[in-house]
């Protein structure tokens, strides 16, 4: 095929168009690139807010939840003292009805062999028994007590440790919200730096 003048003009039209429409496209193109980007970037920033505040939230409620568990354990081991100390005091007036009933039947079976209880050495061993009884039950007594201070003091370790568990909750949700906060200003502006958002 040969070209005349009047063929070359349109045949260089035609690549003008094609350049141009090429252009549009690739202009069109980067536009929606664009777009994509900066819809990326939203998204990302978006997801950083998102995941900082879920992360806050969930241990905020680890917080919550280690407190309340501790203050129920707390409150179980009050519970405990007290019924360590009445069981103490149950087992301490056993003892005693126990002891006056041998006792009693000591003094009966003496009496009744014909031995005075009530004077020399029968009345120092009957007393002495007696003061030892007497002495078994207060071990009795001390034992339930110091159980339930020991209880009493593990209970208020406890409940601390359950409201040092919230606050620390708090305070790593503060410190996650304060650091997604950082990051999604500094990726804000890296992205609006570099063009991506207006």
């Amino acid at each position: 095929m040969i070209f005349d003048e009047q063929d070359l003009v349109k045949t260089l039209k035609k690549i003008d168009c094609f350049e141009a429409i090429g252009y549009a496209i690739l202009a069109e193109g980067a536009t929606a690139a664009a777009a994509a980007t900066a819809g990326m970037a939203a998204t990302s920033l978006a997801m950083t807010v998102v995941g900082t505040g879920f992360t806050a939230m969930q241990q905020a409620q680890q917080g919550q939840t280690a407190n309340a568990f501790a203050q129920r354990n707390a409150l179980i081991q009050n519970r405990n003292a007290t019924i360590a100390q009445q069981n103490a005091e149950f087992n301490a007036q056993l003892k005693e009805r126990e002891d006056r009933r041998r006792r009693a039947g000591q003094a009966a079976g003496l009496q009744a062999s014909g031995i005075e209880i009530y004077e020399g050495t029968n009345l120092i061993a009957m007393a002495t028994q007696e003061w030892t009884d007497d002495m078994n039950a207060q071990l009795i007594r001390r034992g339930g007590t110091i159980e339930s201070q020991n209880l009493q003091q593990q209970a208020g370790i406890t409940s601390a440790q359950g409201t040092a568990s919230q606050k620390a909750g708090y305070t790593a949700a503060g410190a996650s919200l304060l650091t997604g906060a950082g990051q999604g200003g500094m990726d804000y502006a890296k992205f609006k730096q570099s063009g991506v958002i207006a």
